[in-house]
């Protein structure tokens, strides 16, 4: 017999509870349906809260190891503002992308879903950001699906052929990877695919995918900017010739005005000289160009068309150098078999000189090079045999970490000599954007170049002269080199106003010409920095873009077109292996957990009627 006062209290409590349950039910119950009611009510007002809360904070978590689905800082300071003297998006731009369709193939999927994750982002930052996707391919009637790509051509559309396997069979589609973006009365077409010759299709989506932020990013921004900023090309100086610049002038032209000048002794051809209103006796300057570039001069610059240039830098102009120092290039060795690389004076070297930039007379020799072909022999055929071998005087530079070298391919240079800095009266930084491996050769002008030397096998042991600067920045305040040269005359000319110390200003040189120019093939122009004979893809015309980029106040574009966003394929035979294992436990498994949940529901229901 249990005499415990506790359990007696406890044994009564719970008698009365089931007398009370059994005699009152309806109140039992209506204390369970409350309690529901307010759990709803407390839940549903969470839920309302953070509705409310979220609509006036955006935030989320990127778990991609490169954030490819996070916007950059640029994009954001573009679309909601914060960058000083950058107009924002503030009125509706309507972006229609016609990468779309049922049957587009799996790797243009990718891109058109890249894509809208990006317009999705993008709009979740300014709801003027406005998007629809089209699917011309989708258009049942013959009739009007050919309508519609008559529009699309008429606008300057060119569709891609794209043959896709299907079991036995060969499909072919036209696909159009392109979005139009509209401002107003203002409308601009881009391609969202990467050209790049001799790639495989991986290669394009990769690529196009990495540069999508910049190619939407960069076509909104010339939108509502208005005017391009203006970039001159020098001539007069047996510069390169247009055609062979034109991959890279047509890059530039797509976010700058383009012009040619020719100084010729022209006091003005640089600068704009114009009387100010209030007083007569003072005169107002604005440069004609942000920036200036001078490509493979090969004759010498007069004395006054050095100053013209001097005073355009003295008043803040910036001034793309790609200068040869010595004379040597693969076509004097196509017609005999050896060469004389020679100094190539133009004058320039001694005004760069003054602004503390030394082009050295010497041709560097770099273990880090590029493959060239030779003829060796001739197949059955009667075609020739090629056989390729490193050739030491085109360097495969590594980028640095530079932003306007950061992340991007190697450059490949010709015939390049090396630049070092010497002390003066400028108050200027310098940073080395283009180095040389640290097994490099020197060969002081002039040099006997040989094809001979291809099939010659160099010693190492040569190669120890370390890392060599073949491309620098230097920005800061800059000296003039005819500040003591000048007659009286001048000096005091009103007209000429003359300057001795120049504003901050910057400028870059490169000590290769050939930098900058593409080739042909089949008289068609091939991509800068594209290498007809490996297949290789040359970081030339990205590298020549940022340094152009960097010198116009255009930084924000740089990270963007570097950007590197990793594209995980699936690996199609394995799918094709596996697909039927995978489709029977899609199948199988869900049944099993149902049935499995159904079993543990009831066992749990049996034991609390037991208890009961």
């Amino acid at each position: 017999m249990n005499d415990n006062p506790q359990q007696k209290h406890n044994s009564k409590k719970s008698l009365r509870s089931l007398i009370s349950g059994i005699i009152n039910p309806v109140s039992a119950k209506a204390d369970v349906k409350r309690s529901h009611i307010i759990q709803f009510v407390v839940a549903l007002a969470v839920l309302i809260l953070l509705n409310v809360l979220g609509s006036f904070l955006f935030t989320k978590i990127d778990l991609t190891q490169e954030k490819r689905y996070s916007l950059s800082k640029s994009t954001k300071q573009l679309l909601v503002g914060g960058k000083k003297g950058q107009k924002k998006v503030d009125d509706m731009i309507m972006i229609r992308c016609y990468l779309d369709g049922k049957d587009l193939p799996a790797s243009y999927k990718e891109l058109r879903n890249a894509t809208r994750d990006l317009l999705k982002e993008m709009r979740s930052y300014n709801s003027n950001i406005e998007f629809e996707f089209v699917a011309p391919t989708d258009i049942k009637e013959e009739k009007d699906k050919a309508e519609f790509y008559q529009k699309l051509f008429t606008k300057g559309f060119q569709p891609l052929l794209i043959r896709s396997t299907d079991g036995d069979k060969i499909e072919q589609q036209y696909i159009f990877p392109y979005i139009e973006i509209s401002n107003g009365n203002q409308t601009t077409i881009k391609s969202l695919i990467s050209t790049k010759t001799g790639v495989s299709e991986d290669e394009v989506i990769k690529s196009s995918i990495q540069n999508l932020e910049y190619t939407i990013y960069s076509s909104i921004r010339n939108l509502i900017q208005g005017i391009k900023p203006s970039i001159a090309f020098l001539y007069g100086q047996g510069e390169a010739d247009a055609s062979y610049l034109l991959d890279f002038i047509q890059t530039l032209d797509e976010s700058y005005t383009i012009d040619s000048i020719t100084i010729n002794g022209q006091i003005d051809a640089l600068m704009e000289r114009s009387y100010d209103t209030i007083n007569n006796n003072v005169k107002k300057f604005r440069k004609k160009f942000e920036c200036l570039i001078v490509a493979k001069p090969t004759q010498p610059f007069s004395p006054k068309d050095l100053y013209i240039i001097d005073q355009y830098i003295m008043h803040g102009g910036k001034v793309l150098w790609l200068i040869d120092p010595l004379t040597a290039s693969m076509d004097s060795l196509q017609s005999k078999a050896r060469t004389m690389a020679i100094s190539n004076f133009t004058g320039a070297e001694d005004i760069l000189q003054s602004y503390g930039i030394k082009l050295n007379n010497d041709l560097v020799m770099d273990l880090q090079c590029v493959k060239v072909p030779i003829v060796t022999g001739t197949y059955q055929s009667g075609q020739p045999q090629m056989t390729f071998y490193p050739w030491n005087f085109f360097p495969s530079v590594s980028p640095t970490k530079h932003i306007i070298s950061n992340k991007i391919n190697p450059v490949k240079l010709t015939f390049v000599s090396t630049i070092d800095t010497v002390a003066g009266n400028n108050s200027t930084t310098s940073y080395p954007i283009l180095k040389s491996s640290s097994n490099t050769r020197l060969l002081n002008a002039p040099v006997e170049v040989s094809l001979q030397m291809l099939k010659q096998k160099q010693e190492p042991r040569l190669f120890n002269q370390g890392e060599k600067t073949l491309a620098i920045l230097t920005e800061g305040v800059f000296a003039s080199p005819f500040r003591n040269r000048l007659p009286e005359e001048m000096l005091n000319n009103p007209m000429i106003a003359n300057k001795t110390m120049s504003d901050t200003t910057a400028m870059i040189v490169v000590a290769d010409g050939d930098i900058a120019l593409n080739t042909f093939k089949n008289n068609q122009v091939v991509p800068l920095g594209y290498d007809i004979y490996t297949g290789q893809m040359f970081g030339n015309k990205e590298f020549l873009i940022n340094c152009v980029n960097y010198l116009c106040g255009d930084k924000d574009l740089i990270p963007l077109r570097s950007r590197e966003v990793i594209v995980r394929k699936l690996d199609m035979a394995k799918i094709d292996r596996i697909k039927t294992q995978w489709q029977i436990v899609n199948m199988v498994v869900p049944i099993l957990i149902i049935s499995l949940m159904g079993a543990i529901i009831i066992f749990i229901r049996k034991r609390k009627n037991i208890r009961k």
